[in-house]
C-alpha cells in the first residue's frame, strides 16, 4: 500500500445487463480462477482504498462472489444506465474522499497505475490514464467532483459533470487501460492474451 496523502473509495459498477456478453461481467473469471470483481475489490483492498462500493443488478447474486469487506449495492433501474450506478455509489463515499471509477469489465488496476493516478490528482480534477489518443481506466476524481456529485439529487450523465471540470492525462503504454470486455469473443480474446 501506498503513502497517500489523503483518503480514496473505489466504485465498481457491474449492474449492466451485460446483454452482448450472456452473464453479468462481475462473474467472469480470470485465469486464476477469481472473478472480476473479486480480483478488482482484492486489487483495491490491497492498495488502501475504503469503502470499496460494487453495483450489481438485481439479477446478480452477491453471495457468489467473494466481496470481502465491500458495500454491495443493488440497481434496480439498469435502465438509467451507467451514470444511475455512480449515482448509488457516491452516496456512500466519505466527504473528503477521492474516488476511483473502475468498470468491471476492465479487471486492471495495478498498484503503478493508481499510484500515478493519486500523485496527479487535484481536488477540482480528474485523472485519466491515456493510451494513443483514447482515454482508457480507472478515473479518479478529486474531492471536489465527488461533493458535486453526491450533491445532485436527480439523475445525471457522468460524462457530462465532468466537462465542467479539469481532465488530467496521465500518458500509459499499455492498451490494457483502454480494455472493455463486451462479448464472449473480446472474453475468450482476453484469457488468451494471458
Amino acid at each position: 500500500m501506498s503513502d497517500h496523502h489523503h483518503p480514496f473509495s473505489v466504485i465498481i459498477p457491474a449492474a449492466g445487463n451485460s446483454d452482448r456478453m450472456g452473464s453479468a461481467k462481475a462473474f467472469l473469471r480470470l485465469a486464476n480462477g477469481q472473478t472480476f470483481a473479486e480480483s478488482l475489490l482484492s486489487g483495491y483492498s490491497g492498495y488502501g482504498a475504503t469503502p470499496l462500493i460494487l453495483i450489481v443488478n438485481e439479477s446478480a447474486d452477491p453471495a457468489k462472489i467473494n466481496t470481502g469487506s465491500a458495500i454491495c449495492i443493488i440497481n434496480d433501474h439498469t435502465d438509467y444506465g451507467r451514470s444511475y450506478s455512480i449515482k448509488l455509489g457516491i452516496q456512500h463515499i466519505p466527504a473528503g474522499h477521492a474516488c476511483f471509477i473502475q468498470n468491471v469489465d476492465n479487471p486492471f488496476a495495478g498498484n503503478e497505475i493508481l499510484d500515478q493516478l493519486m500523485l496527479n490528482l487535484k481536488d477540482d480534477s480528474y485523472v485519466i490514464p491515456v493510451h494513443g489518443t483514447k482515454g482508457g481506466h480507472p478515473i479518479l476524481l478529486g474531492t471536489n467532483i465527488v461533493r458535486e456529485f453526491a450533491g445532485i439529487d436527480s439523475l445525471f450523465d457522468f460524462r457530462e459533470v465532468l466537462r465542467n471540470f479539469a481532465r488530467i492525462e496521465i500518458p500509459w503504454k499499455d492498451p490494457a487501460v483502454l480494455l472493455n470486455i463486451n462479448t464472449k469473443e473480446d472474453y475468450l480474446k482476453f484469457l488468451g492474451s494471458k
